[in-house]
C-alpha cells in the first residue's frame, strides 16, 4: 500500500486532558469526517500537563514517533523513535507499556511520557502526556501526518 494510501486510510484520535478535566476525542478518518471516542488508555493526566493520544496502525507507528521525534533537541531521537517503536512491536495485544523521558523542547526541558496499547486489530493506541507547550506542537505534528 503507498504511503498516501496508508495516511489516507490510517484515522487518529487527537485527546486533550487539561488538568485532570474531563477526557473527549476527536477521530478524523478521511475526507474530515470527526467522531467523539475514548482513550482507551489510564483517563486522567496529572495537574498541569496534557495528554495528546493518537490511533495509529502498528505498521505506521515508527513513522509517527520520528515525526514526534523531529520536535526535540535532545532526549527523544530519531533512533529513540526507531527503539520506542520495535518495543511497542513487542508489546503483548492489550498489555500496556509507559516510557519516559527528558526532552528539549526550544532550549527548554520538559518530560514526556510516552504511553502505548496494542489492539488485537493491531491498532495502536499512543498517549503523549508532556507540558501544555509542547502537547500543543505533537498535536500539530501528529495532524501534519493527515494531510
Amino acid at each position: 500500500m503507498s504511503r498516501n494510501r496508508l495516511a489516507a486510510a490510517a484515522f487518529m484520535t487527537l485527546t486533550l486532558s487539561l488538568t485532570g478535566a474531563a477526557q473527549g476525542a476527536v477521530t478524523t478518518a478521511g475526507a474530515g469526517a470527526l467522531t467523539m471516542a475514548p482513550s482507551r488508555l489510564s483517563a486522567q493526566a496529572p495537574a498541569g500537563v496534557e495528554r495528546v493520544t493518537v490511533d495509529i496502525e502498528l505498521e505506521a507507528c515508527t513513522k509517527t514517533l520520528r515525526r514526534v521525534a523531529r520536535l526535540f533537541s535532545a532526549g527523544f531521537t530519531r533512533a529513540e523513535a526507531d527503539r520506542l517503536a520495535r518495543e511497542i512491536d513487542a508489546l503483548p495485544t492489550d498489555k500496556a507499556g509507559q516510557w519516559s523521558y527528558q526532552v528539549t523542547h526550544e532550549g527548554t526541558a520538559a518530560n514526556l511520557t510516552v504511553h502505548a496499547l496494542v489492539d488485537e486489530l493491531s491498532m495502536v493506541d499512543l498517549d503523549f502526556v508532556t507540558t501544555p507547550a509542547v502537547a500543543g506542537r505533537i498535536r500539530k505534528a501528529l495532524a501534519d501526518i493527515e494531510r
